[in-house]
């Protein structure tokens, strides 16, 4: 079993528990592979959420590099148990933040990073914003993107969030692309304007130009052979499917996309979570017979590594240097322990 996106309240303010306490509880719930996947820090203050009011933006930067340091030495203490993959997970507000996460990316290239800092393998390409508001941090918020970018028009406020996508996908090219329809989180009764409709209802239907933008969009990461991510914790937020939503899902297994499964964990008590019953029935009511994983690089020598699938990413991204694409069949996956609530130390 595995996972590419969790964090920690160690080095996320709305989550819980510390890093350690996650890989522990991955360990006890018998993953073989956890991607370690914590937010890049954010460089102006006008983009630190409430919640980190009481931090600055250098806060942010020191807590990302101990956050490399402490992965490193987990990666290194848990090996034997475990496959621990370094990562971060993107911040994205316009053509600005392409640069930084680049920067931070290279900077922490394996052999290049600061000494004891870990490498960067991967990264998580993910939206928590259109034109810097913030979509998912909460229902206000999310009703002040919906006024601000999408001038009260739902529709606006998708189109934006698939236009920024893109520039992110091409930019990045991430190996796992996160949530990738985050954008109807809170698209609810609550926030619907005169159309009626609910994102939270499996016949929630996208317009045909929205439907061109995903489509541009998903054209794209299967060009270059990223992940899709399903993303359990969809149903923590009370939507009917896992992100992507089912039409979505449909069309990249049309083209031949390579699925992964992350829980994106907020704890170590959200390791795993919903892996069991939902996201085990998503993937046989979807038909979805093979998922994709990440593995180390140094993989590709092993005798029994199995089959390692191409990537066409571009090499100033640094997408795929430092990790390869594996696929395993669905029905080889053990779920049996990956929701059970277990105990750490």
């Amino acid at each position: 079993m595995f996972s590419f996106h969790s964090h920690s309240g160690q080095f996320c303010m709305h989550a819980t528990g510390t890093l350690e306490q996650v890989v522990q509880s991955a360990i006890a719930k018998k993953f073989t592979t956890y991607g370690l996947s914590e937010h890049m820090p954010r460089y102006l203050p006008d983009q630190l959420y409430p919640e980190e009011a009481h931090l600055s933006t250098r806060d942010l930067e020191g807590m990302f590099d101990s956050y490399l340091a402490e992965a490193q030495r987990l990666r290194d203490a848990y090996r034997d148990q475990i496959t621990l993959l370094i990562g971060f997970e993107t911040e994205y507000f316009g053509s600005q933040s392409i640069q930084w996460i680049r920067q931070l990316r290279h900077r922490h290239r394996l052999g290049e990073g600061p000494e004891g800092l870990a490498p960067v393998q991967y990264i998580v390409g993910s939206m928590h914003h259109v034109d810097s508001v913030p979509i998912d941090f909460s229902l206000e918020l999310y009703q002040k993107a919906l006024q601000v970018v999408g001038k009260g028009d739902w529709k606006r406020l998708f189109e934006r969030y698939f236009e920024s996508q893109y520039e992110m996908l091409q930019q990045l090219q991430p190996e796992v692309v996160g949530h990738f329809d985050l954008v109807r989180i809170f698209f609810k009764p609550a926030v619907l304007d005169a159309s009626g409709l609910d994102a939270a209802s499996p016949s929630f239907q996208l317009t045909d130009h929205l439907w061109s933008l995903v489509k541009r969009n998903i054209d794209y990461v299967v060009s270059y052979g990223g992940l899709f991510e399903l993303n359990s914790r969809a149903w923590k937020k009370g939507l009917a499917d896992a992100y992507p939503q089912r039409d979505i899902l449909e069309y990249i297994l049309e083209k031949r996309g390579r699925i992964t499964l992350s829980d994106d964990s907020h704890g170590p008590k959200d390791v795993g979570m919903f892996y069991v019953p939902e996201l085990k029935q998503y993937l046989e009511r979807m038909n979805i017979k093979e998922v994709f994983y990440l593995a180390p690089k140094e993989e590709e020598h092993l005798v029994d590594a199995g089959e390692i699938l191409t990537t066409s990413a571009l090499s100033e991204t640094g997408s795929f240097q430092h990790v390869i694409v594996k696929s395993v069949p669905v029905w080889s996956l053990d779920f049996s322990l990956a929701s059970e609530d277990v105990s750490y130390k």
